[in-house]
């Protein structure tokens, strides 16, 4: 019964009186509503899946892809998903949880197809939208009305922050809470492996960088991907994320949210805590990859992750991965400045982590 009820609208509307709305928040509101009411019938529907869901097992755990937002783990996840072998995660799925078993084979191309006749673009991403490309489980978490989904501050960013404590580092939070937590995602996962036939799975959410003890525990043999990025060009690339967010996301009000704190709190909690917790992983299970490595040599980087993480037959996919470039070929890097009175107070945030991985102070 706890997945059936409450319902999705009566979710999100409790939520929007108890954190309020602001004008812009109105007009972002819209999608939510639709969303609740408009596929409640196809959700139902999908409620019938639920003891097949808690009885599936997966064949291999999966292989997490660590690294903080706009570290290049969206880049390394599409790479990653030109191997057919490997299942992943939509965007459909990660917009819509509660129907993807019933939904997507026929809403997907349709949505597609309007995304391709409106030429809709991922703002975030900069590059054509598709429903097909991989989407985020903790975006699924939120997005399915989940009050305990971690990304809930992105549409109210007064509760960024306690979501974060909550629900990534797990502090502040009940054991009973953190079990409950727990089972969703496994449920959700579950749910995606069963969408994909039961392949390997290769996830990407960046508080996982945060949970590895946690996944651990879950997936004895998971493979983790860690990608790090230089520290400066991360916090000047999330302020315009979380601009760009704010602006076509958030629901509640933005003014006076401290955007510089939240990027460089949450930057510092994720890597300290990934830092404590990388010695429990096996060997031969994480890599560590450098993003501007990956960039100027993605196909001997991928390689190499094959090869250390004891992955399939790399040649199996190596023609698809090498088509996949010149795909991107035309892909121009966005330049990010720093303002001058910021630099010092990030380098002083973000020294420890510039020393750690060999990139220069400013």
């Amino acid at each position: 019964m706890r997945k059936i009820f409450p319902l999705p609208i009566y979710v999100i509307t409790r939520m929007v009186l108890k954190y309020g709305i602001s004008f812009r928040g109105l007009r972002n509101l819209m999608p939510w509503m639709i969303k609740a009411v408009l596929f409640e019938p196809l959700r139902w529907v999908e409620l019938t899946y639920n003891g097949k869901i808690k009885n599936h097992e997966t064949l291999k755990d999966p292989i997490f892809i660590l690294g903080f937002y706009r570290s290049g783990t969206s880049y390394m996840q599409e790479f990653l998903t030109q191997d057919d072998r490997l299942g992943y995660h939509t965007n459909f799925q990660m917009v819509l949880p509660e129907i993807m078993l019933t939904g997507e084979k026929i809403l997907s191309p349709f949505f597609d197809f309007i995304c391709r006749a409106f030429k809709i673009q991922d703002k975030v991403h900069r590059i054509p939208m598709s429903f097909k490309f991989p989407g985020e489980e903790d975006g699924a978490m939120t997005t399915g009305f989940n009050k305990r989904g971690a990304h809930w501050g992105y549409f109210f960013p007064k509760i960024m922050m306690s979501h974060i404590q909550k629900y990534i580092m797990f502090e502040n939070i009940e054991s009973s809470e953190i079990k409950d937590w727990t089972n969703d995602f496994v449920f959700l996962l579950k749910k995606i492996s069963i969408a994909n036939k039961g392949r390997q799975l290769v996830l990407k959410s960046p508080p996982n960088t945060a949970r590895v003890k946690l996944l651990l525990s879950l997936f004895p043999n998971a493979k983790f991907i860690f990608i790090h990025r230089n520290p400066y060009e991360i916090y000047a690339s999330n302020k315009r994320f979380m601009k760009l967010t704010h602006k076509i996301y958030a629901l509640g009000r933005t003014k006076n949210i401290k955007t510089r704190d939240i990027i460089l709190d949450t930057y510092t909690q994720f890597m300290n805590k990934y830092l404590s917790e990388r010695s429990l992983v096996p060997d031969g299970q994480l890599i560590e990859i450098k993003y501007e490595d990956f960039i100027k040599t993605p196909l001997e980087s991928m390689k190499n992750i094959y090869k250390i993480l004891n992955l399939n037959e790399f040649q199996y996919c190596e023609e698809k991965m090498i088509k996949y470039l010149s795909s991107r070929s035309d892909y121009k890097k966005l330049e990010h400045e720093l303002q001058i009175d910021e630099i010092s107070i990030v380098t002083k945030r973000i020294e420890p982590f510039l020393k750690q991985w060999g990139y220069q102070l400013r």
